[in-house]
């Protein structure tokens, strides 16, 4: 006898382990809670009078900062300033000295550069003017002796006068 028989297995569902309820908290345990954590990662942490304290403390080395470097500033300004209206002083006062020795308004610049070049520490403007405008007077001027005519009153003679005097055949 063959008897098929079929064995049914039932296959059971596996229940599922049960879930823990939900625990539910009060208002006052929540803020219990959230102050504890909130105390625990502030720990350490600067109180809001500290970093007002320290932004004002800084803020005042900063505008210390700010306040040195406007007067460095300020002053090596001041420095470049003096020493240009020193500069100008200078010229103006070197130009004044050769229009009293008779140089050209026109070419005094020229004149001043010239001896400028020439001036040293040693050597100061004055002596080196008086010494180039020896060596190469101004244009125009007019270079009078005013010492005494030698022999009877009668103004010594260049070579030239007397040549032009030869050829002439004049005695003057």
């Amino acid at each position: 006898m063959n008897e098929n028989t079929e064995s049914t297995t039932t296959i059971t569902p596996a229940t599922e382990p049960e879930k823990p309820s939900e625990k539910t908290f009060t208002k006052a345990e929540l803020e219990a809670i959230v102050g504890k954590r909130i105390s625990k990662a502030l720990k350490g942490m600067p109180s809001e009078e500290e970093i007002t304290a320290f932004q004002e403390w800084k803020a005042g080395q900063q505008t210390e900062k700010d306040k040195w470097d406007a007067m460095v500033k300020e002053r090596d300004e001041s420095k470049t300033a003096l020493s240009a209206a020193m500069a100008k002083v200078e010229q103006y006062e070197r130009e004044k000295f050769l229009l009293g020795k008779g140089v050209n308004a026109d070419d005094v610049d020229y004149y001043a550069f010239k001896i400028g070049k020439l001036a040293t520490d040693t050597t100061g403007f004055e002596k080196a003017a008086e010494q180039y405008l020896k060596a190469h007077p101004p244009a125009g001027t007019v270079q009078v002796d005013f010492g005494a005519p030698l022999g009877g009153g009668q103004p010594a003679k260049s070579e030239n006068e007397m040549m032009n005097n030869l050829i002439r055949n004049t005695r003057k």
